[in-house]
């Protein structure tokens, strides 16, 4: 947890613990490898625990910027 007036660093890393809801069902997973392409965007792939989320795509993985902007639908522990 972050301390008190300190923001939590919702940026993702290598190693971090990532929860996706969707509706009513809620996803965990590891974050096993993040690439950059050659803008800079950064692209993160996750190996989950069981289901994987119907979203998600084992090709494309989840863009960064979603996992840090979408406070509803995700949540880091980190790693």
């Amino acid at each position: 947890m972050a301390a008190r007036g300190t923001p939590k660093n919702r940026w993702a890393a290598v190693g971090d613990l990532i929860f996706h809801t969707v509706g009513n069902n809620q996803y965990m997973g590891v974050i096993y490898e993040i690439i950059s392409d050659k803008y800079n965007h950064k692209t993160a792939f996750i190996k989950w625990t069981t289901e994987t989320p119907p979203p998600y795509r084992e090709e494309s993985g989840y863009s960064l910027t979603n996992i840090h902007n979408l406070r509803r639908e995700f949540d880091l522990e980190k790693g």
